[in-house]
């Protein structure tokens, strides 16, 4: 009993400690669209504004990032920003602003690409034309180029149209700041190893109790 306790103490150890590596967790559901809405807050002061790291791209098509601002119904300035052709992963940045900003309004990107005219894909699912969330959006705490570290939040966008997409939600991905995301990363492999672990540990503790 000792002995099987004390193995695993040792693999939850370890399942902790690659947890606590990563610095976040890219979209690992690939192929499968997010159906659900991805706002974020902001938490920064009146008129601040947000600021995003652009990250990387994999997209071949021309898009571009818009941040929608749901409390008051207006863009964040300025609109179209972060074009893939353009931007540079690890240097360039982008500052979206306000007046109208306030601390609790309710954020949502929207991407366009220039290769589906018409067609404005947003993480709000509602608002997308086919009905689904094109942004996948989690924690981030990393090395982003000359930036250095940078806690923040991860938004990774897919910008093709339902019936082409291959949802790997990584065609063109930046980390903003000053947002706070309800979103939750898909628990790895050691989280769930553990806890299945922590069940047959009670399994076996009530056997022996007998």
């Amino acid at each position: 009993m000792r002995l099987f306790l004390l193995s695993l103490a040792s693999v939850l150890a370890a399942g902790t400690t690659a947890l606590h590596a990563d610095s976040f967790t890219p979209y690992s559901n690939v192929g499968h669209p997010i159906t659900t809405s991805s706002p974020v807050t902001y938490t920064g002061a009146n008129g601040v504004g947000i600021t995003a790291y652009f990250y990387s791209v994999s997209a071949s098509d021309t898009d571009t990032i818009s941040v929608f601002d749901a409390t008051t119904g207006t863009f964040l300035s300025p609109q179209g920003a972060l074009n893939n052709k353009v931007s540079v992963a690890g240097t360039t940045t982008v500052v979206f602003d306000s007046s109208t900003l306030h601390t609790g309004d309710t954020l949502y990107f929207d991407l366009y690409n220039t290769s589906f005219p018409g067609d404005t894909f947003s993480s709000n699912a509602a608002t997308s034309p086919d009905g689904d969330d094109h942004a996948y959006i989690t924690p981030f705490s990393g090395t982003i180029g000359s930036f250095g570290t940078i806690t923040g939040t991860y938004v990774g966008m897919e910008d093709l149209p339902a019936r082409v997409s291959d949802w790997d939600y990584n065609d063109d991905t930046f980390v903003i700041t000053s947002v706070d995301s309800a979103a939750t990363p898909e628990p790895s492999t050691f989280a769930l190893l553990g806890t299945g672990l922590l069940a047959a540990a009670g399994a076996v503790r009530r056997k022996f109790a007998r």
